[in-house]
């Protein structure tokens, strides 16, 4: 009887062979001098360095016991199928290379079809025992369970009806493709030995071609044409296509911005006592002006466990405002600012990352100088994350939400034991959180667009087009009010933008028509919205929304404004209604900070835009209507100077924070400060000092070197080489400086425009 082979297994190395552990580790070779001696002596090495010589024990050549494959059942069979079908023997024919092939698809989809069959079969007996019947033609698709789950993770980033939509449709077939096993092209029937020319001298597509019964659809190309297309589609794959891996959708969903390295309490920034103690006072402060977050929803952990960015930008926003936490206020800024950046290079997207730009563009610390903001990319990279994350599309009725993603089951939506009513409710507050997020960004984003000119619609799905019942849900936040209220306004002020537009051309008997236009337009939903009474009674949300209300309404008479100006219609009446508007916005800005005080601050930073931005546009039509010599102007410089003076007190409140509203309370007050200066010469002004806890600034008037003042004309006729005694003072006023000019060169020519066209966005001076 012969002997059984040695198999690779079974081959152990000679001893010689085998390094010590020392040389192992340094990937150095192992020498020893005397090859007679024991193994057990030491090798040169440790003999030189005095350390014990240990050579571990040899294993079997080859694969280690228990090793698999790179690839395992489906995938193995496969791969299996893929290296059959690029086997091509030289003597083979093109006939018999489709008999091959048909045979080795055969082949391997029964192998497929039983591997997935006896997976149905456990997956439905772990269930419940309900049994799927899989249908075994070849003209069917194959789909698993798998395939159909890792398709739903790309339908959340394209819409729902692939139709309209050609990557939705390229990226549903390409989802056909990866669910079914293999191609169903029925191949069979391919030879008739009784017809056509040899074989040996007759393609694949001529072979289909030849054949009658095809459906001909009238092409005006070439015979050649059409069999190279087809000869194409049975030859053999060189390579694995790329676009295999471009529509592959991530078996793990996608990258989310969470890890040691982000994630501010592995790195020792903050501790989870302190996230605890913050989360609530953000809810308290800030949440009801920002309104995009879920208190139910968004709790510490929650937070911390979908987005480092979100979690991190809640406690450094939080820590701002809290007198207690300016420790590590600094240091978790710093760290959002980081993980901003990183986030937007990177690409993470997330319902998540939203958020956490939402609330950093509109209560942040603005950048050292303008020239390094990234507010306004960072809102474009935010809304456009929105908008792939598919944000404003309702979900499937065959989806379920987990943890804000979308996931494929099949069990219904009726409770069960393991589908209970508090997991229904946590599913419609991820539902709401979507839509919630993709409302504030739509809001925050088309109000830039209004701003510069564009497109300021909002358009109508069916979130929209039943706004106003939204926020009538059982799971309603306290914020979700004012969000509607936000949508409803935006889209009078699209409806007036248009009016305006189409009305501009029209001779008007009324010269206040624009006014009137926006009163009528406006005041229905006013009176719906808005207090009618004290802001001490209302809630802070509800000021903010009267705010938000006389911003717009000043902002839509300066669009009208602009046009009088380019066609001389009606110019003066529409200055005193812009006049009035600002001065109103002022005077409600200084009654309401007076009053409400500190809770205040937490507004947005285009509030405060706003407000400095109304005060400008007062002193610069204040000269058009009124009288231009210097002391007229007295009550409207004393109440700028109070816009100013609580702007700055807003952005340096508690002493550690410094926010955009201290940067345009200081450009304001220096503008003021230069206007002033040309009442010294009439009227002596004391020097008055203030607390620079309080503003941070000092006020006051001082008469110029040599007994020269400012021309009554309203112009800072000042020279060059003269000097103020106030450093703060400028003998040049950037924004002032040619009041007497047109509207149209004149209107934001100044240091706001830059900080306005950051805020608002790049074409905002365009505009004006």
């Amino acid at each position: 009887m012969a002997s059984r082979p040695v198999t690779r297994q079974q081959t152990r190395r000679p001893p010689s062979t085998v390094a010590c552990e020392a040389c192992r580790k340094l990937k150095m070779r192992c020498v020893r001098t005397n090859q007679s001696e024991s193994p057990i002596q030491p090798c040169d090495r440790c003999r030189r360095n005095g350390r014990s010589c240990s050579i571990p024990p040899s294993r079997p050549l080859g694969r280690r016991p228990g090793a698999v494959g790179r690839y395992r059942g489906l995938e193995k069979a496969c791969q299996q199928m893929k290296a059959h079908l690029k086997m091509k023997h030289p003597s083979r024919t093109g006939v018999q290379e489709v008999d091959d092939i048909q045979n080795a698809e055969k082949e391997v989809f029964n192998l497929l079809l039983s591997k997935m069959q006896s997976h149905e079969e456990q997956s439905c007996r772990s269930i419940g025992g309900k049994t799927t019947m899989i249908q075994a033609a070849s003209s069917n698709p194959v789909v698993t369970e798998s395939a159909g789950i890792k398709q739903t993770g790309m339908a959340s980033h394209v819409s729902h009806d692939p139709i309209s939509n050609p990557l939705a449709l390229l990226v549903a077939a390409s989802g056909a493709i990866q669910s079914e096993s293999i191609s169903d092209t029925p191949i069979s029937n391919l030879e008739s030995t009784d017809e056509g020319p040899s074989p040996s001298l007759t393609s694949i597509g001529e072979k289909f071609l030849g054949r009658s019964g095809y459906t001909s659809l009238g092409l005006q190309l070439s015979r050649e044409s059409l069999q190279s297309g087809l000869d194409a589609l049975f030859a053999a794959q060189t390579s694995v296509p790329r676009c295999t891996d471009y529509f592959c959708p991530p078996e793990d969903g996608p990258p989310r911005d969470v890890g040691q390295d982000l994630d501010p309490v592995e790195l020792g920034l903050v501790s989870m006592e302190e996230a605890h103690h913050l989360f609530p006072i953000y809810f308290m402060r800030l949440h009801p002006v920002n309104g995009i977050l879920d208190p139910r929803l968004h709790t510490p952990e929650y937070v911390r466990s979908q987005s480092a960015l979100l979690f991190t930008w809640i406690l450094a926003l939080t820590a701002q405002f809290d007198r207690g936490s300016a420790a590590i206020a600094k240091r978790l800024r710093l760290h959002g600012e980081k993980l901003s950046r990183h986030v937007h290079t990177s690409g993470f997207k997330s319902v998540e990352i939203v958020q956490g730009f939402y609330i950093s563009l509109l209560s942040a610390t603005p950048a050292r100088t303008l020239s390094e903001e990234r507010s306004w990319l960072y809102t474009m990279y935010a809304f456009g994350v929105a908008a792939e994350l598919g944000l404003d599309q309702p979900p499937p009725s065959s989806i379920h939400t987990i943890d804000g993603n979308y996931t494929s089951t099949s069990t219904p939506h009726a409770p069960t034991d393991h589908n209970t009513i508090e997991d229904q409710a946590h599913i419609e507050r991820l539902v709401r959180n979507r839509e919630r997020t993709w409302l504030r960004i739509l809001l925050w984003e088309r109000a830039n667009s209004g701003a510069s000119g564009r497109m300021n619609a909002i358009p109508e799905t069916n979130l929209t087009s039943n706004i106003e019942r939204w926020w009538m849900h059982p799971l309603a936040d306290s914020t979700d009010k004012h969000t509607v209220a936000f949508i409803l306004l935006r889209r009078h002020l699209a409806f007036l933008h248009a009016e305006l537009q189409r009305q501009k051309v029209m001779t008007q008997a009324n010269p206040h028509w624009v006014r009137d236009l926006i009163d009528a337009t406006l005041e229905p939903w006013r009176k719906t919205w808005v207090y009618t009474i004290g802001p001490s009674s209302e809630s802070l949300p509800d000021v903010h929304l009267h705010h938000v209300y006389l911003h717009n309404r000043l902002w839509t008479l300066s669009f009208a404004l602009q046009a009088s100006i380019s066609n001389s219609h009606d110019l003066n009446a529409i200055r005193e209604d812009c006049f009035l508007a600002a001065v109103q916005c002022c005077e409600i800005a200084v009654r309401d900070l007076e009053q409400v005080g500190e809770p205040l601050y937490c507004m947005l930073a285009p509030t405060w835009a706003m407000i400095s931005y109304a005060a400008i546009l007062a002193l610069k039509l204040f000269p058009y209507l009124h009288d231009p010599r210097p002391g007229c102007e007295v009550e409207l410089l004393a109440l700028l100077a109070q816009v100013g003076l609580h702007l700055e007190r807003a952005g340096t409140t508690p002493s550690h924070r410094f926010g955009i509203a201290a940067i345009l309370g200081q450009q304001l007050l220096m503008i003021l400060r230069t206007r002033a200066a040309g009442l010294a010469s009439t009227t002596p002004v004391a020097d008055t000092y203030h607390d620079d806890k309080d503003s941070g600034a000092r006020s006051g008037s001082y008469p110029l070197p040599g007994g020269r003042s400012l021309n009554t004309s309203g112009t800072t006729g000042v020279s060059p080489d003269m000097h103020i005694q106030d450093p703060l003072v400028s003998p040049y006023d950037p924004c002032l400086a040619t009041a007497s000019m047109g509207m149209d060169s004149d209107l934001m020519d100044d240091g706001f425009a830059d900080l306005f066209r950051e805020i608002f966005g790049p074409s905002f001076g365009e505009v004006f």
